[in-house]
């Protein structure tokens, strides 16, 4: 009873904090947390409607594909399974950061730099993906860490109090796909790593194209 209590509960933390949401958390507590973030509230309206896109169609075209048989589960669990989700998500980002770029409001230039950091991200890791299998969901937490880390190094943001419950949830996340025998623990710290680094050289670098 105990055992099946856990594996449910790490199945609703692995879809609470699926990293096709991640990116909406990152916009939110920098739109929140950051006074350095200067945006018309027409722009704000812009990026939320762009990344909740971002988050439903992808989630409807790996469901689409669940039911023909192109891959076995929204979680992805078998790594030859990923390269198709993945360059449908990496090819929404890229027509966001498109339309953000070239025809949208004016916006702050680390939210350019935030959707690159996705954008590069995934990349990495679907390349690494055809040789090894990484956490995809540890990718989203290390990328929201990234984040607050460059948000404080930037602006001198106080983000101390968030960065730990960031942590907690990130350790939640591990635990969560550990239990789902989802990944090893090296593939758990390695998407972790990657997406916080991306997100911190990016971001600290503001590179935007």
């Amino acid at each position: 009873m105990k055992e099946k209590f856990i594996i449910q509960f790490s199945k609703f933390l692995s879809l609470i904090f699926h990293p096709l949401g991640m990116p909406m958390v990152i916009y939110l507590l920098v739109r929140w947390i950051d006074p350095y973030y200067i945006a018309p509230v027409e722009a704000d309206y812009f990026v939320f409607l762009l990344l909740g896109i971002n988050i439903i169609a992808p989630a409807v075209s790996i469901v689409i594909m669940i039911k023909f048989k192109m891959v076995s589960s929204i979680d992805l669990h078998d790594r030859k399974e990923r390269w198709a989700p993945y360059l449908l998500v990496i090819l929404y980002y890229l027509l966001s950061y498109g339309l953000l770029r070239y025809y949208g409001p004016t916006l702050p230039t680390e939210v350019f730099s935030f959707i690159l950091s996705v954008i590069v991200s995934l990349l990495l890791s679907l390349t690494i993906n055809f040789f090894w299998k990484i956490s995809v969901h540890m990718l989203g937490q290390g990328g929201v860490f990234g984040s607050l880390i460059s948000l404080s190094i930037l602006h001198r943001a106080d983000v101390s109090i968030i960065i730990i419950a960031c942590l907690l949830m990130s350790a939640l996340t591990g635990f969560s796909r550990l239990r789902l025998n989802a990944h090893t623990h090296q593939q758990v710290y390695a998407g972790f790593v990657l997406g916080m680094v991306c997100n911190l050289v990016i971001l600290c670098g503001e590179w935007f194209i």
